[in-house]
């Protein structure tokens, strides 16, 4: 089983990005896949929104992947893989949760183990710089533990300004992957797929 981490603060466009790469990734692997959502709040709405796609979601809701449900998310993924045995298993934790914190998580995990884990952090364009002034520390550490940095919402600004981002992530993490992307439109989907699956 392999598992990614998608990370991004709220309105980065994590759900929409989610819904268009597990789409790929099924159509052109048909790898079994299922969603672990962790909202804030008592209502998981995106939790609905990927059932909706048919998509399996389980929700943890009353607190954070990375700390309070740290036990609830081993059980969970073990849980999951009793009863499901994905081939893949997607974690969306919330929007200020430290992916780095998810996979030393699952370091102490006793189940059939994990062949792989990428973490990708989903960062959004359209306020790029207001998100990192307000919370850069968060971001940061975001961005130093990803795998994959995926800029979001690039068809709202110019590309000039996606090249900008592009650098300032690449001083943060100068080793990773950055793709500038548009879960919207679609734009370098594919790239982000070619990413996450396994060659």
């Amino acid at each position: 089983m392999e598992m990614l981490i998608v990370a991004g603060f709220l309105g980065s466009g994590k759900t929409t990005l989610l819904l268009s790469v597990i789409e790929r990734i099924i159509e052109r692997t048909g790898k079994k896949v299922v969603i672990v959502v962790n909202d804030f709040g008592t209502v998981g709405i995106d939790g609905k929104v990927m059932s909706k796609y048919g998509l399996n979601v389980k929700e943890l809701a009353s607190g954070c992947i990375c700390c309070t449900l740290g036990a609830d998310l081993l059980q969970t993924v073990q849980d999951i893989e009793a009863a499901i045995d994905p081939d893949l298993l997607v974690i969306e934790p919330t929007g200020v949760a430290d992916p780095s914190a998810i996979v030393s998580a699952m370091e102490m995990y006793e189940g059939k183990g994990l062949s792989r884990i990428i973490s990708a952090v989903i960062v959004d364009a359209s306020r790029f710089d207001v998100i990192l002034k307000a919370l850069g520390r968060p971001l940061t550490k975001q961005v130093e533990a990803a795998d994959l940095i995926l800029i979001n919402k690039m068809d709202t600004v110019s590309a000039s300004e996606v090249e900008r981002m592009t650098a300032r992530l690449r001083d943060i993490n100068s080793t990773k992957p950055i793709i500038p992307i548009s879960a919207t439109e679609g734009t370098n989907v594919d790239k982000v797929v070619d990413a996450v699956v396994t060659p």
